[in-house]
């Protein structure tokens, strides 16, 4: 069993409850007396040996059960705010459909039988479209967030979190790369918060960095800020705007962290908490 003390360690009052993605009725006690809910769990692991039953089963049928119970109580519940990726909006091989991607853009390049990195984008790209038809048939308002790789500070000591292992890997220097595409993780979960509260939230958010961040100018940054370890050098890119992130900004006052403060965040707390050793400069 996955340890919850970061959970019971956060402020304020929260009930924990026993539930099975997998299992369909299992969230009808959880959510009956919700005002709102968020459904954020989603498998991202990269070392899968079965796609369909690692990745995309727990993230289709699991967001299939959740909304099933929420179809059950949709006089009460106001509104479901989904966690989604930029997987299902990205489309490595043909592009945004205009200049830049935003939340117009789905991924229609993968397919039920995707492996590796593909797996996971379908898995995100068919819950996502389960959640919009169960919105349309039972009625109930939907709002997903579409952020890109995750960065910022960790608040616990688990380490099977794939943006952790990525930098952790940066910052012990056995790792030179890194999805170009960044966002915060704080910027995340205001988001969830404000596309909950705002009454005029509607659609589909995409919280990103709106330029791509070359691996280079993090490892650059970090050996500035961290004069004393030695970083892997990373490897450079040409800074360009691949994203438009204004609706997210315009509709819910969302102000997006600096991805240097989330990269050298997320470095601080990885080395105080022991999850990354850097190694000396000297």
């Amino acid at each position: 069993m996955l340890s919850v003390h970061c959970l019971q360690a956060l402020p304020g009052t929260l009930s924990l409850h026993e539930a099975n993605l997998l299992q369909d009725g299992s969230f009808d006690s959880v959510v009956s007396d919700a005002d709102y809910v968020f459904h954020t769990a989603s498998p991202f692991i990269r070392d899968v040996t079965d796609a369909k039953k690692q990745l995309i089963k727990p993230a289709v049928e699991g967001t299939k059960n959740v909304l099933s119970s929420v179809a059950k109580h949709t006089n009460t519940i106001k509104r479901v705010v989904l966690t989604s990726s930029f997987a299902s909006i990205v489309k490595p091989q043909a592009g945004p459909s205009s200049d830049t991607y935003s939340e117009e853009d789905w991924n229609t390049e993968v397919d039920e039988n995707a492996q590796g990195a593909d797996a996971y984008r379908y898995s995100k790209v068919a819950a996502e479209k389960a959640a919009w038809a169960a919105s349309k048939q039972s009625g109930f308002e939907l709002v997903t967030i579409c952020p890109t790789f995750v960065l910022g500070p960790v608040i616990s000591s688990r380490v099977d979190a794939t943006s952790i292992l990525d930098v952790k890997g940066i910052i012990e220097g056995t790792n030179d790369t890194l999805t170009p595409w960044v966002c915060d993780v704080r910027d995340i979960a205001r988001a969830h918060i404000l596309a909950a509260e705002i009454p005029s939230a509607k659609g589909r958010y995409l919280v990103s960095q709106d330029s791509v961040v070359p691996v280079k100018a993090m490892t650059d940054l970090l050996s500035k800020h961290f004069p004393q370890y030695k970083f892997a050098q990373g490897k450079d890119a040409e800074v360009k705007k691949v994203i438009n992130n204004s609706k997210v900004q315009q509709e819910l006052g969302l102000q997006i962290h600096p991805w240097q403060e989330s990269i050298i965040d997320m470095a601080t707390t990885l080395i105080q908490r022991g999850i990354a050793k850097p190694v000396s400069a000297q």
